[in-house]
């Protein structure tokens, strides 16, 4: 894709019920425009009739998923460099980052909160210059809204292990680079409309063999609850240090 310089001009994106506000200081471009749908969802069957997801690992037998949120920000786009008809890194004009983002004028508002346990959500549809782009790079981050449930947190996950109340949660911030599991696939946007998922895969964290373990975790302070967090009184820091390094692995993006 072609980024040359624009006069400043606005163009508005419809995100949900909210209005995103995109200023522009280039050129606009000759190579057209398409739309890229945005969604998110986790891989864990979930039951109608109470939402929730067991496992059949041994080791994490009787562990049940009942809920996941998670705050994403920042999305940007990463320009395939080699493909010439998006990228000339000898023009003076062009980013030489390589990215489609907040350097070239692109503001996406967020914070995204979503409830991945309620299904796919689709979360952003927004008109993109056409081009190749290799791959995406997102922030997970704390969410700042006093108003929800993620509030100083990026991450909630919510279940029992064993019948006993579990809570994980963490107020990490990471920058987040997610490619189609084929490295030789792009997303192209090319006058028409892209859908895109953005999988987590709940199965991978927690119910492979090579997952995270929660059987160990315990309820240090006998509240009741077993706390999973950077910060508890029930022992499972390290625990949750564990299950923030493995949630790095077990994203990928998915051509809906």
């Amino acid at each position: 894709m072609l980024l040359q310089k624009l006069n400043c001009k606005k163009m508005s994106l419809m995100l949900l019920s909210t209005l995103v506000i995109i200023s522009c200081s280039k050129e606009e471009t000759s190579q057209g425009e398409g739309n890229l749908a945005l969604s998110a969802k986790s891989t864990l069957n979930i039951s109608e009739s109470n939402k929730s997801a067991s496992s059949s690992n041994k080791t994490n037998t009787g562990l049940v998923i009942t809920d996941f949120l998670i705050n994403l920000v920042e999305f940007e786009l990463e320009i395939d460099i080699e493909d010439s008809n998006s990228y000339d890194d000898d023009n003076e004009q062009w980013d030489d980052d390589g990215y489609y983002d907040s350097e070239d004028e692109i503001e996406l508002e967020g914070p995204f909160a979503l409830d991945l346990m309620a299904g796919q959500i689709s979360f952003l549809n927004v008109t993109v210059p056409n081009g190749r782009y290799e791959e995406m790079e997102f922030k997970i981050n704390k969410s700042t809204d006093s108003s929800s449930e993620l509030f100083e947190k990026s991450v909630l996950i919510k279940g029992t292990i064993n019948d006993i109340p579990f809570i994980y949660w963490n107020d990490f911030m990471d920058e987040i680079e997610v490619d189609f599991e084929d490295p030789s696939m792009d997303v192209i946007i090319n006058d028409a409309s892209s859908s895109l998922v953005i999988d987590f895969d709940l199965s991978a964290l927690f119910f492979d063999a090579a997952g995270i373990d929660l059987s160990q975790a315990q309820d240090g302070n006998n509240d009741g609850v077993i706390e999973i967090s950077p910060r508890d009184e029930d022992g499972n820091n390290e625990l949750a240090q564990e299950i923030r390094n493995k949630m790095r692995e077990i994203i990928d993006l998915l051509d809906d």
